[in-house]
């Protein structure tokens, strides 16, 4: 038995041969199975279907990336996680930079390897520096955002994303903190300086995923008012062969 998705009675298997083929033929493929959906009497499934939003070419490579080196996506996506955390301690109040940068290195190699591949997928395809260059932001954007990395896993990513990153600037080395009453009143402030850090870095990255996420409801109407003028293109072009087919019949009579 087929696994269903979580759009209702729509099979994984569907929604994945959407996402992970070619980016051409998304549009005409994710309509015929919404109309197939229809006409089994899926309603709900297929204005589902319908709803999906066509990838862009970058958010395509990435999901390209998931289907051929998954292993090499996993861990990057475990090294993002460890990179998340090791920013988060900081922010807390650690002083271990050395741990941040070694994961941040990491993570970085592992990106340029991906990146190796997305450029060979591309040469297939066209595609230019720039829209690789969007593939190592979204690729370094899962270190930020769980869902970013969620979607990257699954290969059903619609958008480029871009990283958040709270900069690894100067030493590894971290000086000894000052001793005595005016050194502990510093280190306090610091603390609670990067505490208040932490806390409007949260706020703004709140801000930019409702933005983000409004952009990309926009985008979804818009795509759906491009399928539909299509649709009614393809239906205007069938009535007017069957009115000149009619026509053809009565000069005939």
């Amino acid at each position: 038995m087929a696994k269903r998705s979580k759009a209702g009675g729509v099979p994984e298997k569907a929604i994945e041969g959407l996402f992970h083929g070619p980016l051409e033929e998304f549009t005409p493929a994710r309509n015929e199975l919404a109309k197939s959906l229809r006409a089994d009497g899926d309603a709900k499934g297929a204005d589902q279907v319908k709803a999906l939003t066509k990838p862009s070419r970058a958010a395509w490579l990435v999901n390209q990336l998931a289907v051929r080196k998954p292993d090499e996506v996993a861990e990057l996506l475990e090294l993002g996680s460890e990179l998340r955390a090791a920013q988060e301690e900081m922010l807390a109040g650690s002083t271990d930079r050395e741990k941040l940068r070694e994961v941040a290195r990491r993570e970085q190699k592992a990106v340029d390897s991906l990146l190796g591949t997305a450029e060979a997928v591309g040469r297939e395809h066209g595609v230019g520096d720039q829209i690789l260059t969007r593939v190592g932001e979204t690729l370094q954007a899962a270190a930020g955002d769980p869902e970013v990395a969620e979607d990257i896993r699954r290969g059903r990513l619609t958008r480029e994303q871009r990283a958040a990153s709270i900069g690894l600037v100067g030493p590894a080395t971290t000086a000894a903190p000052p001793k005595g009453k005016n050194g502990k009143d510093r280190e306090a402030a610091d603390r609670k300086a990067r505490q208040e850090q932490a806390k409007r870095r949260k706020e703004a990255e709140r801000k930019l995923s409702a933005a983000e996420k409004k952009v990309e409801r926009q985008r979804a109407k818009l795509e759906r008012a491009r399928d539909a003028v299509e649709e009614a293109e393809q239906s205007l072009h069938a009535a007017e062969l069957d009115s000149h087919a009619a026509r053809r019949e009565l000069d005939e009579i």
